[in-house]
């Protein structure tokens, strides 16, 4: 047999009562939205009081800004009284020069006028030496060939024209600057160092001797005569004598017996020649100079021997001397003389 527990009912507890924290969170909400409620209207007044002084700015800088379009406003007023007045300067101005074509011509005549009063004898004396030393120039190449004249006379009166600082005188000086440059271009020989070469050569014919023999001539039997008696006789009959046999060594087939004096008369003959060849440099006479070296070259090649040194010397020298041109083709330069006269008019009666 069992034993049976006894039933036992198990005891409940009472019910707990409700926790009584539900009037509490509805004041801590209240509290919380009052608090928001608070925060929005502060913020809303700081948001508003903010626009009222974004609004002040604003109606400050609006105030500003219609000072400023004010005071823009009389500065173009300004600006526009100060073009219009210009305007009427410029308008003034522009009448005024209307008539200075007038004025400058006026002007003008009265510079000319006082220009001619004020140069005076000293620029009218460098306008007549200017003129003096072209002409000198021209004449000096014309007459006398004399290159090294001119061109100082023409530099002398570019300068003399430099001086006077008159514009209206550029043509005459660009014309001297030509004349100058042609003058330059001259190949013109040494005149001097020519006339030098041919007064040694001259000198050094005379040493020469012609290849002909010498003949004795009657010298000494005029001497002898001019004795008297036993000494007359006895010259005569030594001579004779002497005479009887003379041996004499002749190498030139062509050459002849001639005196002393023919020989000197050949020598003095080539220096003549050589002379006249001096004369024509001296003349600037071409062809007289080139026919005196021909007939000197030709009369060293007849008479005197080739084969001699001093002969050949003095061949080889006439020879260098003949194709020298002594008188080459000079240019013109009448030009300045003729434009400076025309652009003068005192100087034109002097023509």
């Amino acid at each position: 047999m069992t034993d049976e527990a006894p039933h036992t009912h198990p005891i409940q507890a009472p019910p707990a009562e409700p926790p009584k924290t539900q009037p509490a969170s509805h004041g801590w909400m209240a509290t919380a939205l009052a608090v928001l409620a608070l925060i929005a209207t502060a913020y809303t007044l700081f948001r508003l009081d903010a626009t009222h002084d974004r609004l002040d700015g604003l109606r400050d800088a609006l105030h500003a800004s219609q000072q400023d379009r004010d005071a823009l406003r009389t500065q173009f007023e300004a600006l526009a009284e100060q073009e219009r007045q210009a305007r009427e300067d410029i308008s003034r101005r522009l009448d005024a020069l209307d008539d200075t074509p007038r004025q400058l011509q006026d002007l003008a005549a009265a510079i000319e006028t006082l220009r001619g009063r004020s140069e005076g004898p000293e620029r009218a004396w460098s306008r007549a030496e200017a003129m003096f030393l072209l002409e000198l120039a021209q004449r000096r190449l014309t007459l006398e060939r004399d290159i090294d004249t001119a061109i100082a006379a023409l530099e002398a009166a570019d300068s003399r024209l430099a001086a006077l600082r008159d514009q209206s005188f550029a043509p005459v000086r660009q014309q001297i600057a030509r004349e100058l440059q042609s003058l330059r271009a001259v190949n013109w020989p040494d005149t001097t160092g020519l006339l030098a070469r041919l007064t040694s050569a001259e000198e050094y014919a005379g040493t020469l001797s012609p290849r002909d023999m010498l003949a004795h001539d009657a010298q000494a039997h005029t001497h002898a005569q001019a004795r008297g008696g036993l000494s007359r006789a006895w010259s005569i009959a030594r001579e004779s004598l002497a005479k009887l046999i003379v041996v004499r060594h002749v190498e030139d087939r062509d050459a002849t017996v001639m005196t002393a004096q023919q020989r000197t008369l050949r020598r003095q003959h080539l220096q003549l020649l050589l002379f006249s060849a001096r004369t024509a440099i001296a003349r600037h006479d071409e062809a007289g100079y080139r026919n005196a070296l021909v007939q000197a070259r030709r009369w060293l090649e007849d008479f005197f021997d080739s084969n001699d040194l001093s002969v050949r010397t003095l061949l080889e020298e006439i020879q260098a001397l003949e194709p020298v041109d002594i008188d080459p083709p000079l240019p013109d330069i009448s030009a300045s003389s003729r434009t400076l006269r025309r652009l003068t008019p005192d100087l034109r009666g002097q023509q």
